[in-house]
């Protein structure tokens, strides 16, 4: 880091995603401020370095760099908001849509899943179902 002129921490750690495939992700924590601007071509550098110093095998890279201004919101007091400030937020954002119609349709939908999973029942206990016994029991494994 010290040659391009960051000062900071790195931290360099494997990831695996949901699909288990496995990535890199090195976060740079920095007093300096870099412009937004810059952090796609400071990504790149930082990809192209690790890649031919044989780290990234074709593994996806991220990276997280936090500078002055994000290091500096983190360590602000969380800002208080109350139940009315977010009830005003979203009332703002959804002012197409009337409050009793909204209720309504959640009604309906409560009925409905209601309605269905009674069907449900009602289907189950009129069928021969018997829920299969545990697949973990070994019990059975010890007698032979």
């Amino acid at each position: 880091m010290r040659h391009v002129g960051l000062v900071g921490r790195a931290r360099c750690v494997a990831t695996r995603d949901a699909h288990g495939h496995v990535g890199v992700l090195l976060m740079i924590e920095t007093p300096q401020r870099i412009p937004h601007e810059a952090r796609s071509e400071i990504q790149a550098y930082f990809r192209r370095k690790l890649m031919e110093f044989g780290e990234l095998k074709g593994r996806p890279f991220h990276l997280l760099l936090r500078d002055r201004d994000e290091l500096s919101q983190t360590q602000r007091d969380p800002v208080r908001s109350s139940s009315s400030r977010i009830a005003a937020i979203v009332a703002a954002a959804n002012v197409g849509v009337d409050a009793v119609t909204l209720a309504e349709q959640v009604a309906d939908r409560r009925e409905q899943v209601r309605q269905r999973l009674s069907e449900r029942r009602q289907a189950r206990q009129e069928s021969a179902y018997v829920p299969l016994a545990p697949v973990t029991d070994v019990a059975p494994l010890a007698e032979v």
